[in-house]
């Protein structure tokens, strides 16, 4: 089982400018491959490769170092960034081709070309080993700090739970002027919960983020709907302001903090329904929804950002990974009728729009919240001979 850990780093000043430079350096090494990339496809009708990128590398990393000592006021300072590190950004604009092609072959959604990153849109560096000493280059995780190749002394870092399993790969990303350290690691140890003995099914919604099979509704917060006007007004501010001024910059970032309070409110309380839940049953039944194409889909009756606005994807990833850790059960099914169908005699009402919130059988008069008739349906999905074998 592979897993990740993010903790909340604190650089002090000279560390915060040297990870900016790092992150500047190596998005500037990210547009100008992928530059690079469209002029020669335009030239000679083909891609270039990862490894002819690759084999300018030293070349560039020595002009990168050379650019960032001139324009430093202190001749004597030493500069370096990790070799693997700036591989990485260029396997980033590999991966970004590879996915490109392959969403053009399959014309199942849109292609998507690669597109050139500003300071807002580079969030990460990837460093893909965790060494034992970062002065041999790349990062070392010491007590409670970090060292960081190419950043003077061990940075602060906040470890709110501790590292499990092996770790493999460490990622610094920036959010809004913040920045985390995310760490993968393999071989993560299970804990089993105890056994409850308990089965649920649960119907996830957008009135109801969740109802379960036994009638228990679970409402979410809704955090982007309660913000959006809060967003707006900060919008039409960061309208007025002009480019490239403090003021502008100020904006933004408070809009950035208003997006990253959204986030922490949906992930707050997707964790703590989902350990609940795990808690609580021992098989728990979800729908296989396929988010991407209800997105994507045109004339949908349902507003596309409540959609977004409730992750269910999210939540069900969060659901599968501690169902692992923790050895508990998730099984999915086909989402195909489940509101229509009547969980009493198995007659679908085609007549039944999404407007209406109570389920009426028109062939055994069966009646109940459209949700719960739901859950239970899903739940018999769940619980069929063919699921279980």
């Amino acid at each position: 089982m592979q897993k990740a850990f993010k903790y909340r780093l604190y650089p002090n000043k000279e560390q915060r400018t040297a990870l900016f430079s790092i992150f500047k350096f190596c998005r500037f090494l990210y547009n100008s491959a992928l530059q690079e990339r469209i002029s020669y496809y335009k030239t000679y009708g083909k891609s270039i490769s990862y490894n002819t990128q690759a084999a300018y590398l030293p070349e560039i990393k020595e002009e990168l170092k050379k650019e960032l000592k001139d324009k430093d006021k202190d001749k004597d300072k030493k500069y370096d960034i990790y070799s693997q590190t700036f591989q990485q950004t260029l396997k980033q604009v590999d991966s970004a081709y590879t996915n490109f092609f392959r969403r053009v072959k399959s014309k199942s959604s849109k292609a998507g070309f690669p597109r050139f990153k500003n300071s807002d849109r580079f969030r990460s560096i990837c460093f893909p080993q965790i060494k034992p000493d970062a002065s041999a280059g790349g990062i070392k995780l010491k007590n409670n700090n970090l060292k960081v190749f190419g950043v003077k002394g061990d940075i602060e870092v906040v470890y709110h739970r501790p590292i499990e399993g092996i770790a493999k790969q460490a990622r610094i990303v920036k959010q809004n002027d913040q920045f985390y350290l995310v760490i993968t690691c393999d071989n993560i140890p299970i804990k089993p919960v105890a056994k409850t003995g308990k089965i649920i099914a649960i119907d996830l919604g957008l009135i109801s983020f969740a109802t379960l099979d036994d009638g228990t509704k679970l409402h979410h917060p809704k955090p982007y709907k309660t913000a959006k006007e809060k967003l707006a007004y900060q919008q039409r501010k960061l309208a007025l302001k002009q480019k490239g001024s403090n003021n502008r910059n100020k904006q933004k970032k408070l809009i950035g903090k208003t997006y990253q309070k959204i986030t922490n409110i949906r992930e707050d309380f997707q964790h703590n329904l989902s350990k609940k839940l795990i808690r609580d049953y021992d098989k728990i039944i979800v729908e296989d929804l396929n988010i991407k194409n209800m997105l994507e889909a045109k004339g949908f009756e349902v507003n596309k950002s409540n959609i977004q606005d409730a992750s269910w994807g999210k939540f069900i990833e969060k659901l599968t990974y501690k169902a692992e850790s923790a050895d508990k059960l998730i099984v999915k099914v086909n989402p195909r009728n489940t509101s229509k169908m009547c969980s009493k005699c198995g007659k679908i009402n085609k007549r039944l729009a999404l407007v209406d919130r109570i389920y009426k059988c028109e062939a055994c008069g069966f009646t109940t919240d459209r949700d719960i008739n739901a859950a239970k349906n899903i739940r018999t999905l769940g619980t069929s001979v063919a699921i279980k074998k």
